[in-house]
């Protein structure tokens, strides 16, 4: 089990008192449709489906309390109130469950692994919550089932002294001496739904690079980010080469891809470990409206699309739109069949009807997607979309909302209209 280690940065915290009430379960029948409504909202992140497990909390005999060290037990189930044993979750960086646990002042951030029980579908860790009032668990997991990653969202009351949420923004923390500094595409600004680049430098006590980061759960780093309402998540790791072995050493630059999916402050956390202990560093930032951002109209003088490019766009989305939901049989044959056209070209399309795998199929519709996005250049009704994470990965389709074809349900909504 991990046991995080609790780090607080230069955040003015207002105590108010939190009063707890004995319950019998902590998911209480006038609050069902607001959970569930932040539970699928939540779910939307970065390609997540919605939750099809449910997680609560097994009430403790105690009240949690804020700095009272406590095994807590939670209980994961499915639809129809059954069981949902480590046989039927998948592992994801190493585990298979996350728990990313946060109080309601955003100062107290825990990454937990539970272990499984002898009753089925129980799961134990130690908790020690450091402030009081309502703490938010998101359930991190990889159901078999579904093969899609998806949080399970519930709350947990802590008796003692909550945290008053504090907005500051602030890209600059101390952990142990070390130093990190959060720096991010542009003027710095975020944007809802758009997809920006986040890089974290790690600097040592002595004043020299950090180059000593350790793999913790397969990655040199992991970035938890939660809007102020705590109505979603945001779970990403460093682009670039993941740790193959424990011997191996990242540092000092980190770089995520972020797409903030909520307007208003946001509370990113990043996780490293140092020394074989976790460090985690908070930064906080305000995220914009998304800009408007409209489809161009055709300049004047030019001529619209033909019906042979429109047809091709068509069956263009059809591959599009396949790769996008991870179906390589229905690509193919999409792809087939744009190949067998002979009124309009499309490079790329019998390479990806001969395809053998998924990853050569998107590979393939790279040269397509180049080719769509010159006929749909300047039209209305189509936008090209670009993801920071796939060199060259351009596409175009017919909504604002990003399905990204290269990445497929891992992250979905990874990418932003190209600028």
């Amino acid at each position: 089990m991990t046991k995080s280690s609790l780090l607080h940065y230069s955040l003015p915290l207002a105590l108010a008192f939190a009063s707890f009430t004995p319950i019998t379960s902590f998911a209480h029948e006038d609050d069902d449709k607001a959970k569930a409504a932040k539970t699928a909202k939540a779910a939307e992140h970065h390609g997540a489906g919605p939750a099809t497990v449910k997680v609560e909390f097994v009430p403790p005999a105690s009240p949690f309390t804020a700095g009272a060290e406590t095994t807590a037990l939670i209980r994961l189930s499915d639809a129809k109130g059954k069981p949902v044993t480590v046989k039927q979750l998948e592992l994801a960086h190493t585990k298979k469950i996350h728990l990313l646990i946060i109080d309601e002042g955003l100062t107290d951030y825990h990454h937990e692994h539970p272990v499984p029980t002898k009753n089925a579908g129980e799961y134990s860790f130690v908790f020690k919550p450091a402030k009081g009032g309502t703490y938010t668990v998101f359930a991190d997991l990889l159901p078999t089932a579904t093969g899609k990653q998806e949080y399970a969202r519930t709350d947990v009351p802590v008796a003692g002294s909550a945290a008053a949420l504090d907005q500051s923004a602030g890209r600059l923390a101390s952990v142990d001496g070390y130093k990190f500094e959060l720096t991010s595409e542009g003027d710095g600004t975020l944007h809802v739904g758009e997809a920006t680049m986040a890089k974290v430098k790690v600097t040592k006590p002595d004043g020299q690079p950090a180059n000593n980061l350790e793999p913790v759960m397969g990655a040199f780093a992991h970035g938890v980010g939660f809007p102020a309402d705590r109505s979603g998540v945001v779970h990403v790791h460093p682009m670039g080469k993941e740790p193959e072995k424990a011997s191996e050493r990242g540092g000092p630059d980190l770089s995520f891809h972020i797409v903030p999916e909520h307007a208003g402050y946001m509370k990113f956390y990043v996780q490293v470990q140092i020394d074989g202990r976790d460090r985690f560093a908070g930064f906080g930032f305000n995220v914009e409206k998304a800009a408007e951002v409209a489809a161009s109209p055709a300049p004047a003088g030019e001529a619209t699309l033909t019906p042979a490019q429109k047809q091709f766009l068509a069956q263009y989305e059809a591959v599009r739109t396949a790769l996008a939901a991870d179906d390589f049989a229905a690509a193919k044959k999409a792809a087939a069949v744009l190949a067998a056209d002979k009124t309009t070209a499309a490079p790329g399309a019998a390479d990806i009807a001969k395809s053998g795998s998924i990853k050569d199929a998107r590979d393939a519709f790279k040269k397509l997607s180049a080719h769509a996005a010159m006929v749909a250049a300047q039209q209305p009704g189509y936008f090209v979309m670009a993801c920071p994470m796939v060199p060259e990965g351009t596409w175009v389709q017919l909504t604002k909302k990003v399905e990204n074809p290269y990445m497929g349900a891992a992250m979905s909504s990874c990418g932003a209209i190209k600028k």
